[in-house]
Order: structure tokens, then C-alpha cells, then sequence
């Protein structure tokens, strides 16, 4: 009886897949991706988007949502956030998209990316 008790919770434990509780956020914002990079912005934050798998299949999803090549969408991701210091992000805030969660078409046709000041 244990061995199969053990065995259960073994595979329970194989079996889960990632959780939010693993450092991951989730973020919504305007995203748009120019030239291989790509900017994730809210009202309070703008993030450098690390470019994974995930974020090229983000870019692939939102081009149906574009009318142009530099439009921006509305985009829900879960990510991991940094600041750590990159060679080639130089935005002070980082995200690594793990999961995408929603993409829709950005209602703001201004294509400007907001500096934060008010």
C-alpha cells in the first residue's frame, strides 16, 4: 500500500507544470515587436522583452491583429520580471515570457511609445 501511495505521489509531483508561485507574473500591456525587438508597456512600467520561443510566437499570434508592420496590440502574459543587467536589453525592467495569455487589437491608433511622463 505505501509503494503505491509513494508511487501516486510521485507522479502527482512529476506532473504538475509550472505555477505562478514560481516567480512568474502576469502582465498586461501594449506590446509591439520592430527590427528582433520587442517592447512590453503598461501605465506604470515598460519592459524589454527577452526574445525566447515564446515571444516569437507572440509576435506571430499579433500580427493578425496589425494593420501595419509597427503597430502595437493588447497583449496578457505571464512572465518573469528582472532588472538584472543585459548586453543587449537596455530598458532598466525585463520580461521573460513563459505563457500568453490574450492578445487583442490596440484601440489607441497612436503607434508612439510613452515615455511615462505625465
Amino acid at each position: 500500500m505505501r509503494k503505491i501511495l509513494l508511487i501516486l505521489l510521485f507522479t502527482s509531483y512529476l506532473g504538475c507544470k509550472k505555477s505562478i508561485s514560481d516567480g512568474a507574473s502576469i502582465v498586461k500591456g501594449s506590446y509591439i515587436f520592430f527590427n528582433d525587438a520587442a517592447v512590453l508597456q503598461n501605465d506604470d512600467v515598460i519592459y524589454g522583452v527577452f526574445m525566447n520561443e515564446k515571444a516569437f510566437e507572440l509576435n506571430e499570434k499579433a500580427a493578425k491583429y496589425k494593420t501595419s508592420n509597427n503597430d502595437n496590440v493588447n497583449v496578457e502574459v505571464t512572465g518573469i520580471i528582472s532588472t538584472k543587467k543585459d548586453d543587449i536589453i537596455l530598458w532598466e525592467n525585463k520580461i521573460e515570457i513563459i505563457d500568453i495569455i490574450a492578445i487583442s487589437s490596440a484601440n489607441d491608433t497612436n503607434n508612439t511609445l510613452k515615455s511615462g511622463i505625465k
